[in-house]
């Protein structure tokens, strides 16, 4: 295993912050105080976003630096195509595959996700808040990750694992969670679990292709609202 260096360390902390929504399209990736986060210098961060840059998440502007990138319906669509190409592959795979030790971390995720929903249900708020759906957001992905992982082939793994996190910053990300859009991502996320566990690669293939489907239509109307 290569060491941890202040360049990935950077990435990682990076990758996390787009991941939980921490930071909206058209932010400014400042540097300096992103690296005082982490114990780091600016040069390290900088280093990250040029990666992040090569991966699709922030564009690289003369004079500015690192903003994060707005995407249009054509290439949230995009994104989505793939992973119905591919995420619904890997729970089938996963199905016929999957570890012990793999199983449990994805039934771990969805254990987090069904807590968070009761916490969400028992407050007067009818919207999560921020702290709440950032939660949520990082056990959903966390879920959808251990599935693909559950694949345990390395090729899928590196391309599906990309398709799902564009998809998270720029899709998934926008939703305003309340308790029946979170109750319901739990439940798709059973249908897929039990899937794996019974070893049924259709019923994990078909329940993946429509948690999918799903996706891209509540980003959709995430991003066509004002």
């Amino acid at each position: 295993m290569k060491p941890e260096t202040n360049a990935s360390r950077a990435y990682q902390h990076l990758r996390q912050k787009l991941v939980s929504g921490d930071f909206e399209p058209g932010t400014r990736l400042l540097y300096g105080p992103i690296g005082k986060e982490i114990g780091v210098s600016a040069t390290p961060v900088r280093e990250a976003a040029g990666q992040l840059a090569k991966e699709g998440f922030v564009d690289l502007v003369p004079q500015i630096g690192a903003v994060v990138r707005s995407i249009d319906v054509s290439e949230l669509k995009e994104l989505y195509e793939v992973r119905q190409l591919i995420e619904p592959h890997t729970a089938a795979l996963a199905a016929e595959r999957a570890s012990h030790e793999q199983l449990a971390a994805i039934q771990m995720h969805l254990g987090m996700m069904r807590d968070l929903t009761d916490q969400q249900r028992s407050t007067k708020s009818e919207l999560a808040d921020k702290r709440l759906t950032a939660r949520f957001n990082q056990a959903d992905h966390a879920f959808h990750i251990a599935v693909i992982e559950g694949s345990n082939n390395r090729a899928l793994v590196r391309t599906a694992t990309q398709s799902h996190v564009l998809t998270q910053v720029f899709g998934i990300r926008r939703h305003q969670h309340d308790a029946d859009i979170m109750l319901s991502t739990c439940e798709d996320h059973q249908k897929i679990l039990d899937a794996i566990i019974s070893h049924d690669p259709k019923a994990a293939h078909q329940a993946a292709f429509d948690h999918v489907t799903k996706g891209l239509s509540l980003s959709l109307k995430a991003l066509h609202s004002p």
